[in-house]
């Protein structure tokens, strides 16, 4: 058993033995998924508020209008999660101060909310402006943070504190309704690190793939294991819990109809399982998440013998409590090792494979009516086996073919479930003298093999053992026609 198995001679297989000798069979791959802009996403800020300035009667003196103004600004996430402080990478603060008033002002506009994250100093701009005029200023967000209030009514808050000195000459006033506009914009801005509240949220987490060449010799269906695993061991730097749903888990075969694709069913396709997230920004933490029998519909998956299973994982974040305080850092992904583990105890219901041998140019029997191909076979393999002999050409079109003959019938099993005792199975195939034609023209020997391991009421999955063997004697009899 060791020997054929071995000869899949597939990089990824891992073959292993237990105590018992039971072979179980491992595949092992890694994938990264990366959501954070999904988790959360802030666009441009933009707010603007206009300034009334009081009426102003003339006078002979000149005169300094004071303006003290405080306001509360918006800062809103796309999908409207509760943000307690940003901490930017990248970005502009541009501040529009626009005057419709006939006189010269000067303007002192704090931001207390936004601050330098070396010494924390807050956001200023000062300036002066002419009568009737506009004028912008920037700073670069690099380095800087913002420190958010929350409200139900609002969402995300900060506030903007305006002193403004209007300057009045003699005989001059300020008519009713003369009015000064703020407008502040945060915009293109990249973060290191959002601190928050996120809720919860559906995210898709990648589009992964495990080839699955161990799958790629044998039929279409027909192949059930008993106890397979799908082991994920996952990696986070998220700061903020993730629960994954496996409904978009899938195995792709080729069948002689198409593509055949199944999902996975069962609990862990509907019920969210669990990915801790990391306790402070630059941890990870590990979590790992089993499929099995179990919770889901696995083996039906590994039962169409699928080349490729592919994860179109779908997560949601904060499943068990959507009140949790979150966080996220511009490099926060998730990677995860991929562990199949395949001990082999199987159930085979009709299960195909096909075996060829090259002809060459033809295998001649001179003066043979008939040929008989006898198999003596010791068999210590939990199975049963019967095999169609068919000759094909060059472009594999069939010249001569035999039915289905039993050639291995399974042994005995104990209490255990375990072969004592190979049982022997002699089969004689014959092939009539159309066949003995086709082997002298043939190119290729073709043997469709279907197996098929105990069966009763109720599903069996049989143990294969390493030392399990298989002892068979192949010979060829012809029948001659001789005139005397």
């Amino acid at each position: 058993m060791r020997e054929l198995i071995e000869k899949v001679g597939d990089s990824q297989l891992d073959l292993q033995e237990d105590s018992s000798s039971l072979i179980h069979l491992a595949y092992y791959d890694t994938a990264s998924f990366s959501s954070g802009e999904e988790i959360i996403t802030i666009n441009d800020v933009l707010n603007s508020e206009k300034i009334f300035v009081d009426e102003t009667d003339e006078s002979s003196e000149s005169q300094v209008v004071r303006v003290n103004e405080n306001f509360t600004f918006k800062y809103p996430a796309e999908n409207n999660e509760q943000i307690d402080s940003i901490f930017y990478k990248a970005g502009e603060m541009v501040l529009t101060v626009t005057s419709f008033l006939a006189h010269d002002l000067t303007y002192d506009i704090q931001i207390v909310n936004t601050r330098k994250v070396s010494d924390n100093s807050f956001v200023t701009f000062a300036g002066d402006l002419s009568a009737n005029s506009s004028k912008s200023s920037s700073i670069d967000l690099t380095g800087y943070k913002t420190l958010l209030s929350f409200s139900e009514e609002n969402g995300n808050v900060f506030g903007l504190d305006a002193d403004i000195s209007i300057f009045v000459g003699p005989n001059e006033s300020i008519p009713e309704n003369d009015s000064i506009d703020i407008t502040l914009r945060y915009q293109n801005q990249e973060f290191n690190l959002i601190y928050g509240k996120f809720g919860q949220d559906t995210l898709n987490v990648g589009n992964e793939t495990l080839d699955v060449k161990f799958f790629s010799d044998l039929g279409e269906s027909g192949l059930r294991f008993g106890s397979p695993e799908i082991n994920f061991n996952f990696t986070s730097t998220f700061g903020l819990p993730l629960g994954i749903l496996f409904n978009g888990m899938y195995g792709v075969d080729s069948t002689e109809n198409g593509i055949d694709t199944v999902y996975l069913t069962g609990d862990a396709a509907t019920i969210p399982q669990l990915i801790e997230g990391a306790t402070s920004p630059g941890d990870n933490i590990s979590s790992r998440i089993s499929l099995n029998p179990n919770n889901s519909s696995i083996r039906d998956l590994l039962g169409v013998s699928p080349n490729t299973i592919g994860f179109s994982l779908t997560s949601i974040t904060n499943p068990e409590d959507p009140t949790l305080s979150n966080f996220v850092i511009d490099s926060s992904k998730i990677s995860t090792t991929i562990e199949m583990k395949l001990p082999m105890e199987l159930s085979l219901d009709d299960l195909t494979q096909e075996v060829g041998f090259d002809l060459g140019d033809g295998l001649e029997f001179d003066a043979a009516d008939s040929v008989s191909l006898r198999i003596v076979a010791d068999n210590g393999f939990p199975f049963s086996a019967s095999v169609k002999l068919s000759i094909v050409d060059e472009n594999d079109s069939t010249l001569y073919s035999v039915p289905f003959v039993l050639v291995l019938e399974a042994p005995f099993l104990n209490l255990q479930g375990l072969v004592t005792q190979s049982r022997r199975q002699v089969s004689d195939i014959p092939i009539n003298k159309s066949g003995v034609d086709a082997l002298g023209i043939g190119s290729r020997l073709k043997l469709i093999l279907t197996l098929n391991t105990p069966s009763s009421n109720r599903e069996i999955f049989v143990k294969i053992l390493a030392d399990y063997r298989l002892d068979a004697k192949v010979s060829v009899v012809g029948k001659l026609s001789i005139d005397l």
